[in-house]
Formats: structure tokens, sequence, C-alpha cells
């Protein structure tokens, strides 16, 4: 048997829900969400891109559906099934940017949460299109943050670092766009954004540049070490002179949002 080559996740899938992860009921109402938009009964297929520890997916396998998660990462996926160990969710370690391991028009949905920007637009495109049925939906998920909280002033000023130091991060919103442009280019229909649900939260800028300590990526590309101590010290300096003191909790709100687009 060939092995499968490391995922760059592998290593973050221990600590993933403790940096990123949605709050339950967030994921259970974005699942209900998915389900309600498209109208899917229990013969259908919703397919989840980037499915990861489940966060979404272990709601949407528990709903009257067929569900099928595919991922990159094997250890994100074991992640996923020690969550989920009373249902065992069907689970592929798949590279979504190379053909999905599915048939053609087998499936009602595919579904892709906060990692549609590192997949390759046109890819996922013309896969969905090759295994959805005609006239059915692609669904783009991603977290919306208040423009003035911390999370998001901080990741603004670090991609400003990134860019100084010559790395172009990705992003969620630009990585969704091209993949709808590409969608109506050809042929497709978007139906609009909707706001699924929103929650509110605590958190210190100490607490969000930690959370990126850990990581081998930044800006969802990776960096070496040194570069990245240097930039996260760089935040710091920042953040103490146009925030304050990096300890003091602060309130945020945010927002889940899904983008649907309508294959011909």
């Amino acid at each position: 048997m060939v092995a499968r080559p490391a995922s760059p996740f592998d290593q973050e899938a221990g600590r993933y829900d403790a940096r990123v992860g949605l709050p339950a009921t967030v994921g259970a109402a974005v699942a209900q969400a998915i389900a309600d938009c498209a109208g899917v009964r229990a013969d259908d297929l919703v397919v989840e891109l980037g499915a990861g520890t489940g966060q979404i997916g272990v709601h949407l396998a528990r709903l009257p559906l067929r569900y099928l998660g595919l991922d990159a990462s094997a250890a994100m996926l074991d992640v996923f099934r020690s969550k989920a160990a009373d249902m065992s969710p069907s689970l592929v370690v798949a590279d979504c940017d190379r053909p999905w391991p599915l048939p053609n028009g087998s499936a009602t949905v595919v579904f892709a949460s906060r990692v549609i920007h590192l997949l390759q637009p046109d890819h996922v495109v013309r896969e969905t299109k090759r295994v959805c049925r005609p006239a059915e939906l692609l669904i783009l998920g991603r977290v919306v943050r208040d423009r003035e909280g911390i999370t998001e002033r901080l990741s603004r000023q670090r991609r400003e670092l990134l860019a100084a130091a010559g790395i172009s991060a990705r992003q969620g919103e630009a990585g969704t766009r091209r993949v709808i442009d590409n969608a109506v280019a050809l042929g497709g229909e978007s139906l609009g954004r909707q706001i699924v649900v929103e929650w509110t939260g605590e958190t210190t800028p100490a607490a969000v540049i930690a959370g990126w300590e850990p990581m081998t990526r930044m800006g969802s590309v990776p960096v070496d070490a040194a570069t990245r101590v240097g930039i996260l010290e760089e935040l710091r300096n920042w953040a103490r002179i146009e925030i304050g003191d990096l300890d003091r909790p602060a309130a945020f709100r945010e927002h889940y949002a899904i983008d649907m687009i309508r294959l011909p």
C-alpha cells in the first residue's frame, strides 16, 4: 500500500478546535441551514470538502441525510471520528485539489467551510458540476468577524506584516469570490449570502496571538519558524501601541455566513 503524504494540518489536529473551534450550537445551526436551504431528503448525499475535525460535519451526519466528509489530513478526521463514534460517519482521506472519490451525479450538495481559499477554484467548480446532479448546490461557509474586533484587527495587521516580508496571505473572502465567479462563468447562478447564526464571546490580544504561535502556517501559507517568531513579536509591539494592555479582555461578535451557488 502506498503511504499517503502527510498534510500540513496533521500536527494541528489536536489543538485545532481549541484555537478556531465553533461553538457546538453554531455548528448545529449551520448544518440545519444547509439541509433546509438545499431541501435535502434522507437519500440525498451532502459532501463536505475539508471536513476537518467535524465542527459542522458531525452535526450534518446526525441529520436525516447521507453525509460524506473529505479531508487531506487523516489526523483531523481522527478527531472527527472521536466526536462521532456513535455514528461511524463516512469519512475519506482525500486531497480536494485532485479528482474527488465520487461517481458522476451522485451528490445533492457540496459544502465547504473555511477551506475554499486553500483550494483551486476552477477545480472545485468542475468537480462540483461533475459529482452533483443538475441544478444542485455548492455552499461555501465562512466566519465573518466585526471589522473593529480584536481578532480582525490583529489579523489585518498580521497580513500587512506578512506582505512586508514578501508573503502573500490567502483570504477566505477572496477565495469565496473566486469560486463564485468561476461558477457563474460556467453558467451557474449566485444565490447570494445568508447569515445563518451569530454569537458573542470574549478574548484578549494575548490569547489571539498565543493561538497563532504553534502554527506552521500564517495567512494559510507555510512560513518558516524564524519569520513566524519575528512577525508575532512585531504584532505584539503593534498591539501594545494600538490596542493597549494585551491581557485586557474585550467582547467580540461573530457571524457564520453561507454563499450559495446553483449549478447549471
